[in-house]
């Protein structure tokens, strides 16, 4: 029974953080990516507290890696752990650069929903930023 309760509290609790996360500010985001990791190590993938999770997390792919940074241990996407895990790829994700057919039915969808959508927002920032570069340098250059 034991065995049973833990499982069913790992999913719950990734669940919640998520929620408490993208909803209320509340929480810790480097968690979220920990929990991912455990409950992918209990096998709970079908869990319906899991796929709400991971589908508000994709829909929120940006929002989330904002917290990261400001967080007191911001994420980089973990190139030794395998493509497989989403969830250490989170970058490449919102990117739109992540490989769909790696990922689960039901976030395959919401990714290729909204992949166009991240795509042309990292080409806005990298022209805001590409001006803001070309604008300083500029600003030298009369000095």
């Amino acid at each position: 029974m034991d065995e049973l309760n833990r499982k069913v509290d790992t999913d719950y609790v990734y669940f919640a953080e998520v929620e408490l996360l993208l909803n209320y500010g509340v929480g810790y985001p480097d968690l979220i990516v920990k929990l991912r990791e455990k409950v992918h190590q209990e096998g709970l993938e079908n869990s319906v507290y899991v796929k709400k999770a991971d589908k508000k997390l994709f829909q929120n792919v940006h929002r989330f890696l904002e917290l990261m940074e400001t967080s007191d241990e911001p994420l980089e996407d973990d190139d030794t752990q395998p493509i497989e895990k989403w969830w250490w790829h989170l970058h490449k994700v919102a990117k739109g650069k992540y490989p769909s057919l790696m990922l689960r039915e039901y976030l395959r969808d919401v990714y290729r929903r909204r992949r166009k959508y991240w795509r042309g927002k990292d080409r806005e920032l990298y022209s805001v930023r590409h001006s803001v570069s070309k604008n300083l340098k500029g600003a030298h250059s009369f000095g």
